[in-house]
């Protein structure tokens, strides 16, 4: 029994060494052509360096409404006499808009200035006071029936004619006005994002119903107060167009991109030309048709391109998606092993 094992175990170590040594011999002999840095690569795989503009955005949506909308309406009731009020008129402030019969306000105001004469002459103290007060509700009143705009705008909403009774309030409205003047629109910016934002930065506004143009604005106003709908934080922030067109109409929906950071004649290379070895970001240059790992060094990212602060120059030639050619499926921003240097450059 003894004789068989010590037989048995020398076989087993052949066999275990004639594995590796087929192993080894079997990876030798792949084709050189066959590693994802042994692989032509095509010259659109490859870009030439050069300095550009960069611009650092956040995105948003929203839609287009006046700066200063109000609804129409007066504060004493009466009968309508005279109606300016006509749909897309545009109208100066002060302007006469409704005026209702003010016969019963002259009256009241008339007894009223009689009562503060009379009172001047021989009233007392309190009985003065008491007439003036009157005297100023009836001038007000009387004031009152005269609805005048309360800003140059353009009317939206006629619902008056000569000959209607108007009641008080808002309930009772006889129009709208809007300011005439660029649209604005609010947009909601995450809690995130919101420290970047600043009141004057620019924007490029989108219409849907334009696609064919894009309009400036710039950031008007950032709420002092974040909002919280079922959880999700975010600030209201106001753009205002710094351009007007009567193609655009109110409500129109539109998307919003902030420059938040914005760098002229910069070094700037697409996201997917980097890749991090060990921790450092590295682009991989093309040299007289070999890759070169160049460790580089990176400034701001929009998610699509990066700035290069050190390490490229204009002229330089580097690999536009490195990961395709990098020998892992592990994508941009992982470790990669050491660059294999069979690569051939299309041309």
């Amino acid at each position: 029994m003894k004789r068989k094992k010590r037989w048995f175990l020398p076989v087993i170590l052949l066999f275990v060494v004639s594995v590796l040594i087929f192993t080894v011999r079997a990876r030798r002999a792949k084709p050189a052509g066959s590693g994802p840095f042994n692989q032509e690569i095509p010259p659109n795989a490859v870009m030439k360096v050069e300095k550009g503009n960069f611009q650092k955005t956040i995105t948003a949506s929203g839609y287009l409404s006046p700066q200063q909308s109000k609804e129409l309406f007066f504060s004493v009731s009466g009968r309508v006499v005279t109606d300016n009020l006509q749909v897309g008129r545009q109208v100066k402030k002060d302007e006469i808009l409704v005026e209702l019969d003010s016969t019963r306000q002259e009256l009241d105001y008339l007894q009223a200035k009689r009562a503060y004469d009379l009172a001047l002459i021989n009233g007392l103290e309190r009985e003065i006071k008491e007439a003036e007060l009157n005297l100023r509700l009836a001038e007000k009143n009387l004031t009152a029936t005269k609805l005048r705009a309360p800003f140059d705008g353009i009317i939206t909403r006629d619902l008056v004619d000569v000959g209607d009774y108007v009641g008080i309030n808002e309930q009772n409205a006889v129009g709208t006005i809007i300011a005439d003047g660029p649209y604005e629109i609010e947009v909601k910016i995450s809690e995130n994002e919101s420290p970047l934002v600043a009141v004057g930065q620019k924007a490029v506004i989108k219409v849907e119903a334009i696609p064919e143009r894009q309009f400036e604005g710039r950031v008007k106003e950032i709420a002092l107060q974040a909002v919280n709908e079922s959880g999700v934080v975010y600030l209201p922030v106001k753009i205002v167009l710094v351009e007007e067109s009567p193609l655009l109409k109110p409500e129109f929906s539109a998307d919003v991109e902030i420059i938040v950071e914005e760098l002229n004649d910069q070094v700037v290379v697409p996201i997917t030309a980097l890749v991090n070895d060990r921790g450092m970001e590295q682009v991989i240059k093309v040299v007289d048709n070999r890759p070169v790992p160049t460790p580089v060094k990176t400034g701001p990212s929009n998610g699509f391109m990066v700035v290069i602060e050190d390490g490229l120059a204009p002229g330089d030639e580097i690999l536009i998606n490195t990961y395709q050619f990098s020998g892992t499926n592990s994508g941009v921003g992982a470790a990669q092993p050491p660059m294999r240097t069979g690569i051939r450059i299309g041309r």
